[in-house]
């Protein structure tokens, strides 16, 4: 699964819970971001840690 953002073709790696919108899966440098709003949350997906981790990319 890719992340759920525009042009993004990174893997899912966080569930992001927003208060005023749909959750979110996204990968982990758009929860780097995406998390800092006030009242976001974000839930690492365990099963995808490797892809928290930075890379070469």
């Amino acid at each position: 699964m890719t992340c759920a953002e525009d042009d993004c073709d990174r893997p899912v790696a966080v569930e992001l819970h927003i208060p005023w919108r749909d959750n979110r899966l996204v990968c982990a440098p758009h929860a780097r971001v995406l998390g800092r709003q006030d009242g976001v949350v974000a839930d690492p997906i365990v099963e995808r840690g490797d892809d928290l981790l930075e890379s070469d990319r």
